[in-house]
């Protein structure tokens, strides 16, 4: 997971390219606390077949979940295994578009659930201390200490899959300049509180989508503490934020935006919201009808190009 000083890339010729930053809030800077976000980005192939994942996690951070920077990235790290063990599982088959699709929505909160489960139970027993004689530990309450949200994507020959448990911000802008908002609000029930992937039902509580890639776009995830300096996902100044970023890209440069980025973060933090920001933004190319390349089964990070939309 990078640093929240850093911000990393990956591409696929084929698929388009991805870049992700993440900054500590200003208030958590004030209050002498880390950022509690993650990102990971991956691109690789099987089968054939090439894909690019992507997850972003914001850790809750109140008292409850002290090790929520933690869960958060472990949260990062179990969905783009889950993300590309899945495409492997049904590249290699070659299985029917509609069964992959539905295999997403059936499996993979399930999966990806039980790995980050998993995954926090093991930096438990290795990092708590010994119990007192006669001590129990629900395992819930260990759960909730690593509480944290997902937001996760991948991208592979015709298909954008996506999934998140509480909130964040996941946006497809078109190349016609429409904005697609593909899953549901997270219901959550009064004021700041979102669903986790610390709840012993958090399988039940993903929002999942299968999108055509067709025309390609740029897919932005974002933490809330982005949207909530823009009056919400849905308002016009975070939309005119999302196209303005894009055209600074095709302006400027992918190198140039990148890495101005963080101070843009930077700022927003400082002068709304407070909160820790991460961003990824993942730049998919138009589908073309025809057979793709065979690829190298290791994934990795490179720069990306400029040729991408």
């Amino acid at each position: 997971m990078p640093l929240p000083e850093e911000f990393s890339c990956t591409c696929d010729t084929g698929l388009g390219w991805a870049f992700g930053c993440s900054r500590t809030g200003a208030s958590h800077i004030r209050a002498g606390k880390p950022c509690e976000d993650a990102y990971a980005l991956w691109s690789g192939s099987s089968g054939a077949q090439p894909c690019i994942a992507c997850a972003v996690a914001d850790g809750h951070g109140d008292p409850r979940h002290d090790r929520s920077r933690t869960g958060s990235a472990l949260a990062v790290d179990a969905a783009i295994s889950e993300m590309v063990a899945f495409h492997r599982s049904y590249a290699d088959g070659n299985i029917p578009r509609q069964q992959f699709r539905a295999g997403f929505k059936a499996d993979f909160p399930r999966r990806v659930t039980r790995r980050w489960r998993d995954l926090v139970s093991r930096d438990y027993e290795r990092s708590a201390p010994a119990p007192s004689p006669g001590e129990t530990v629900l395992p819930d309450a260990v759960y909730t200490r690593y509480g944290t949200t997902l937001l996760t994507a991948l991208v592979v020959y015709d298909t954008i899959l996506v999934g998140q448990v509480g909130d964040g911000d996941l946006i497809l802008l078109r190349p016609d300049g429409t904005l697609v908002f593909p899953l549901p609000r997270d219901p959550v029930p009064v004021g700041n509180e979102t669903h986790s992937l610390s709840a012993s039902d958090a399988h039940l509580l993903w929002r999942t989508a299968t999108i055509d890639r067709g025309e390609g776009g740029v897919l932005l995830i974002a933490t809330d503490g982005i949207s909530d300096s823009f009056a919400g996902s849905e308002s016009d100044e975070f939309a005119l934020f999302v196209h303005s970023l894009v055209e600074r890209i095709r302006t400027y440069g992918t190198d140039s935006v990148a890495t101005a980025m963080s101070g843009w973060l930077d700022r927003y933090s400082e002068i709304a919201s407070g909160d820790d920001m991460t961003l990824v933004y993942a730049s998919i190319n138009p589908e073309h009808h025809e057979e793709p390349k065979t690829g190298s089964q290791d994934g990795g990070r490179s720069v990306p190009g400029e040729e991408a939309w």
